[in-house]
C-alpha cells in the first residue's frame, strides 16, 4: 500500500511542477494569476474533461441517478467544479507531500515491528 501512496505522491510531484512552470511563463508574459487545475486539464485532455463531467452528472449523482429524490446534480456543480479552480502548483505540492509522508510512514512502522 505504501508504494501505490507513493507512486501516486510522484505523479502529483509532477503535476505540480507542470502548474509551476505554467505558473512561470504566466508571469513572464505579464499575466496576473496562477494555473488552475481545470485549465491544466482542459488544456492536455480536453475530451476526457467533458467525458468525466458527463459520466459524474449522469450516473454517480445520486440527485441524477434516482428521479425520487426530485433534485438537481451536487457532484459535479458546485463541488469538483470548485476543486477544478483551485491553483494547480500549490493542490498538488500538498498532495505530493502527504502522499509520500504517509507512503513512507507505511513502510517505516512496518521495518520496525
Amino acid at each position: 500500500m505504501g508504494r501505490i501512496f507513493i507512486t501516486f505522491g510522484l505523479i502529483f510531484f509532477a503535476i505540480s511542477v507542470l502548474g509551476i512552470y505554467l505558473d512561470v511563463l504566466l508571469h513572464i508574459d505579464g499575466n496576473v494569476g496562477y494555473t488552475k487545475i481545470g485549465q491544466i486539464w482542459y488544456k492536455y485532455a480536453p475530451n476526457s474533461l467533458q467525458i468525466a463531467e458527463a459520466i459524474v452528472s449522469r450516473y454517480i449523482d445520486p440527485c441524477s441517478s434516482l428521479d425520487i429524490l426530485n433534485c438537481s446534480g451536487f457532484v459535479w456543480h458546485p463541488i469538483i467544479s470548485t476543486f477544478l479552480i483551485f491553483p494547480a502548483g500549490l493542490t498538488f505540492g500538498i498532495l505530493t507531500i502527504f502522499f509520500i509522508y504517509f507512503g513512507t510512514k507505511k513502510r517505516r512502522i512496518n521495518k520496525t515491528s
